[in-house]
């Protein structure tokens, strides 16, 4: 009996001390940290980056931006089952350990990745503005993990945004700089080295004038909130489907980054 009953208790720590139980996004930033199931079948938004070479560097891991009605996370790993292709507009479920990398929520170490459905509507990315996303060292949870949009800025390559960036993107990790009608600026920080979609990007042409930013928020250290631009659209057409790519040669990041 007492075997039977320490058995029980051990089997209860393990679901649910640990945090392995059936959870929606919300709950499982909640946590902290932990072996976590999402079952809440949220949404791909985007991928953010995929095994292969692309533009000279090797990407070894996935980045898949998912999101349900409580959140948005990035399930970021190896894929661990026999669903090898994740698509935009697949719903998923995944178990895996839940540890948050610069305030980015991340399902990484995946143990399972399921497709419950395909050809799902997609949410429309959230608008933000530079003084949203910087109010505070702390991502909100309305931000966090979410692949959202900043409108009607212009990319420098100096902090104080007077140098408007030119040329092609080069193979580097790079902080550039973008700036409002308002003079509000923000650090954009070109994560080449861990995102495929901006190694998709080098050698491609800065674009100049107004753009529109679609990326996601991080944070590291002391430093101010940043964003990781995936995508750049034309202003004033916002139905343009075509992004263009990015480049710069910027100042190259000093923090130390993950390689994948």
């Amino acid at each position: 009996m007492k075997k039977f009953g320490i058995c029980l208790i051990a089997s209860a720590l393990v679901l649910f001390g640990a945090g392995a139980f059936a959870s929606d996004i919300v709950t499982i930033e909640g946590i902290g940290s932990g072996l976590v199931t999402l079952d809440s079948a949220p949404v791909i938004t985007f991928i953010g980056s995929q095994p292969g070479t692309f533009g000279g560097h090797a990407y070894t891991s996935w980045a898949i931006f998912a999101q349900d009605t409580t959140g948005a996370i990035d399930l970021y790993g190896t894929l661990p089952g026999t669903y090898t292709n994740p698509a935009v507009g697949d719903a998923v479920n995944a178990a895996g350990t839940y540890s948050p990398y610069h305030q980015i929520p991340e399902l990484a170490t995946m143990t399972s990745l399921t497709q419950v459905s395909t050809g799902n509507s997609v949410p429309t990315p959230p608008v933000f503005t530079i003084p949203q996303l910087t109010a505070s060292t702390t991502i909100p949870q309305n931000q966090m993990g979410y692949v959202f949009q900043l409108q009607n800025v212009t990319i420098y390559t100096d902090s104080a945004a007077t140098i408007p960036a030119s040329g092609n993107f080069a193979a580097a990790n790079t902080n550039f700089y973008v700036k409002d009608g308002g003079g509000n600026i923000m650090e954009l920080y070109f994560w080449y080295t861990s995102y495929s979609a901006d190694g998709a990007m080098v050698g491609t042409p800065i674009p100049t004038g107004l753009v529109n930013v679609t990326g996601f928020a991080s944070q590291n250290g002391t430093f101010p909130v940043e964003m990781t631009p995936l995508a750049f659209s034309a202003v004033p057409e916002p139905s343009t489907i075509a992004l263009v790519g990015v480049g710069l040669a910027g100042l190259l990041a000093i923090r130390r980054r993950r390689l994948v």
